[in-house]
């Protein structure tokens, strides 16, 4: 290999495995290397810094007979062979050398040209694109404009001339004049142009003169030939989001008070960006008014839209159920006795999302009361039967995971006191972010009475034990007879559960998580807010903490479980069930407002005015020795005082109070089943076996759907993939675990469909937070429906 020698006069950047000569002695030890023939190749490059050492290695090397390449290294040639590009012809040495590109140390081979290489070093991959088009304008937009980017551009002022060069390129290879307009203001006016690129965004769907008085009408010109889909990923700006919502404002003021229908709402609603939390709250503020009864699919059409809104909570849109009267619970015939698990499924999927709205909207119901007052009938006179069996009672809902509590590493049991099943959607939705899946859920029955006192010992025990053993006593206890002697810690709170070091031995975790307690018995809309919000608020805490212990853990996560369980649930009372009696009574039993429930010595139940008793029930705890006798009210019968906290409560006997759920969850996602649909009401033809379907014509599509899971399904839309046809309208139904529901489709095929032989649909449905698709095919004619006329046979 031929040894090279280059003078590089004063230029600082020096490259690794040279030879820098800079003085008499550098040159001195040039020499001997250069002497010594047989070593020679150990020094492949030599650089010097005056031209007298240059011109005496030139004889140097003559006089030993030493052939060697001599030359003169520019700035220029040293980036070029740094960066392996190709440099253009503007870019000079004193560029090089001012701003240290020789100092930037970009990969090799990054891009064949300095342009690119440049750029994308510096702004990212995207500006390695050939063209400048809808889908990576954003990209492009928000690489220039990241405050980070200032310093870069102070820095290499080169890099804006790259940035012109690139627009330039982009600019001549686009037909579309939009792009033409965008590229030269890439480099000179890269804020700006984001600021108005967001005005577009925001106001596209609204009536022109809102981007009219926010714009010069070239500039609004320009704006609206720009494709929404160039600018629907655009990071907003917040000068430009403080000028759209005050458009947005008054457009809302003027329009609002119009709005009487769904029809109207869904006009107003599609005009919105769906990207502004201020926007949410103005159609929020809509529905406030009470100018029109929304449906259950407007609220569907909200939630789809403000779906990935910063700033709009999974609560916020969960408060929207609020607007819409669920459909009334069942009411059981007279003669109608129920067992348990029908009592769980008519509690879960009927009169929870019910109760919550009435008690939202202050509207009582008298005979939804009466089905109420008969559950505590029910659950009275069968309590000491329902909690014998495991799979129903709350003592024993931790036995459903004792094999696998047993079996894996670390299993973290969480106890989240007071939680109702009205909010317990929210905290499955929260797990989900951080990647931990719902996999086996239950519905248990509580002990009563409903308190922590009573029965969050039961739950850690897993036994009927009425002794007053502290929680880390009864856990380390239940480790023994259930889990394998596991080791067990006792975590009172999130930041004990932070600060724990790991064990590397297999154990359990419980912790006790008491602020959801807190929460529920407070008047949170006097701080304008919602039970929904601040419960979310702490679900995230929790999810925060089991993150961070999920990515301590150094093991494989499918060796970890979270299992998440409650003691009790609480109710609201509305204004139409309070009773109170006379004040000394009140007074004596009903200490604390957070129950509803009294009790007094067995010695003195007689001394109790029988006014009481006739609101509720006599209650003896069956399977624990207790000298107490407890009242339990009768539905939501209450003798709380009046003008007070308007919170929950507990300690009583409806379905919200004692009804809890429970869970697990795991780092794995779950092998739903796919739900089953079932065609009703097909015309056959008989001579070929197929379905008939008409052209031209609405038709109308019925289906039963079974859902075989134990999680429901949400339908959330259904597509004809073909033949050619419009999907007029749908039914959304929930489907309750292991339940049935039926699914209406209107459609309407169009005259291409005639040729057709199949019909072929995509039903979309959402399990557990996560979205799936089933596929439904079946053999078909489409027949027009005037062919032939009509048939008496046919009536």
């Amino acid at each position: 290999m031929t040894i090279e020698i280059s003078y590089i006069s004063d230029l600082a950047e020096i490259l690794p495995d040279v030879l820098l000569v800079s003085n008499d002695y550098d040159y001195l030890r040039a020499c001997q290397e250069l002497a010594l023939v047989a070593d020679a190749q150990s020094v492949q490059r030599i650089w010097v810094r005056h031209k007298s050492h240059f011109l005496w290695l030139q004889h140097f090397t003559g006089q030993i007979g030493l052939t060697c390449n001599f030359s003169e290294k520019t700035p220029r040639l040293l980036l070029a062979a740094k960066w392996q590009v190709e440099l253009p012809d503007w870019l000079d040495d004193a560029t090089v050398r001012s701003q240290k590109l020789l100092r930037v140390e970009i990969v090799p081979g990054l891009a064949p040209g300095f342009v690119k290489a440049m750029l994308k070093h510096f702004l990212g991959p995207v500006w390695g694109t050939e063209a400048l088009e809808a889908d990576n304008l954003a990209a492009i937009l928000v690489s220039l404009t990241r405050p980070e980017m200032k310093e870069p551009f102070r820095n290499y002022p080169i890099l804006r001339r790259c940035v012109e060069e690139q627009a330039k390129m982009w600019a001549e290879n686009t037909k579309h004049p939009w792009v033409q307009t965008i590229c030269p203001r890439l480099a000179h006016d890269p804020e700006n142009l984001w600021k108005e690129l967001t005005l577009w965004g925001l106001t596209a769907g609204y009536p022109a003169r809102l981007l009219d008085y926010l714009t010069t009408p070239d500039q609004g010109t320009f704006l609206r030939s720009v494709p929404c889909r160039a600018v629907s990923n655009l990071p907003l700006h917040p000068l430009a989001v403080d000028q759209a919502e005050t458009q947005i404002e008054m457009f809302f003021a003027d329009l609002g008070p119009q709005v009487t229908s769904s029809n109207d709402f869904a006009k107003v609603l599609a005009r919105t960006s769906g990207r502004l939390s201020k926007e949410f709250q103005l159609i929020y503020d809509l529905l406030q008014t009470g100018q029109f009864a929304p449906a259950d699919q407007d609220l569907k059409l909200i939630r789809q839209k403000f779906k990935a809104c910063p700033g709009v909570s999974a609560a916020k849109l969960a408060g929207l159920n609020r607007f819409v009267r669920p459909a009334r619970p069942t009411i059981p015939a007279p003669a109608e006795s129920w067992e348990a698990r029908r009592w769980l499924t008519w509690t879960e999927a009927e009169y929870i999302p019910f109760r919550h709205w009435q008690t939202q909207n202050k509207s009582y119901d008298q005979a939804v009361e009466g089905v109420v007052q008969d559950f505590t009938d029910w659950y009275i006179a069968e309590y000491a039967a329902l909690h014998q069996e495991k799979e129903l009672s709350l003592t024993y809902v931790l036995d459903q995971w004792q094999e696998a509590i047993k079996h894996e590493h670390l299993s973290v049991i969480l106890i989240i006191d007071c939680l109702p099943l009205t909010f317990w959607s929210l905290l499955p939705e929260t797990l989900a972010k951080i990647g931990l899946h719902r996999h086996d859920q239950t519905y248990r029955f509580a002990p009563l009475p409903s308190y922590t006192d009573s029965t969050k010992p039961l739950l850690v025990s897993g036994q009927w034990d009425g002794s007053g053993k502290s929680y880390e006593v009864r856990l380390q206890e239940r480790s023994v007879n259930d889990w394998g002697g596991k080791k067990t810690f006792y975590l009172p709170n999130l930041k004990s559960l932070a600060e724990l070091v790991l064990p590397t031995e297999p154990a359990v975790l419980l912790v006790n998580f008491l602020p959801t307690d807190e929460i529920l018995h407070d008047e949170v809309e006097a701080r304008i807010s919602t039970y929904e919000e601040e419960l979310s608020r702490l679900f995230h805490q929790i999810a925060e903490a089991v993150s961070d212990l999920w990515n301590r853990f150094p093991g494989n996560k499918k060796l970890l479980s979270l299992y998440v369980v409650t003691d009790h649930g609480a109710c609201r009372i509305l204004e139409e069930e309070k009773n109170s009696l006379e004040a000394k009574v009140v007074n004596k039993l009903f200490i604390n407002e957070k129950y509803r429930v009294a009790q007094v010595l067995k010695s003195e139940k007689d001394t109790i005015s029988p006014n009481l008793w006739e609101l509720g029930y006599c209650f003896q705890k069956p399977f624990l020795p207790d000298d107490q006798v407890y009242f339990i009210p009768r539905g939501h019968h209450t003798v709380k005082l009046p003008n007070t906290s308007n919170g929950y409560v507990h300690g009583g006997a409806t379905p919200e109070e004692v009804v809890v759920p429970g869970a697990r969850f795991r780092a794995v996602k779950v092998p739903w089943r796919k739900p089953l649909f079932r065609f009703l009401n097909l015309k056959i033809e008989p001579t070929t076996g197929k379905a008939v379907f008409y052209i031209q014509r609405v038709v109308e599509l019925q289906f039963e759907v079974q859902n075989p899971n134990q999680a429901r399904i949400n339908i959330l839309r259904v597509d004809v993939i073909s033949p050619d046809a419009e999907v007029k309208e749908f039914t959304t139904p929930t489907v309750a675990a292991q339940d049935y529901d039926n699914l209406l489709v209107t459609c309407y095929f169009n005259k291409p469909a005639a040729h057709a032989e199949e019909l072929h649909l995509q039903i979309s449905h959402e399990i557990s937070g996560e979205e799936y698709v089933v596929e439904m095919k079946i053999s078909a004619e489409f027949k027009s429906a005037v062919s032939g006329g009509f048939n008496l046979r046919e009536l």
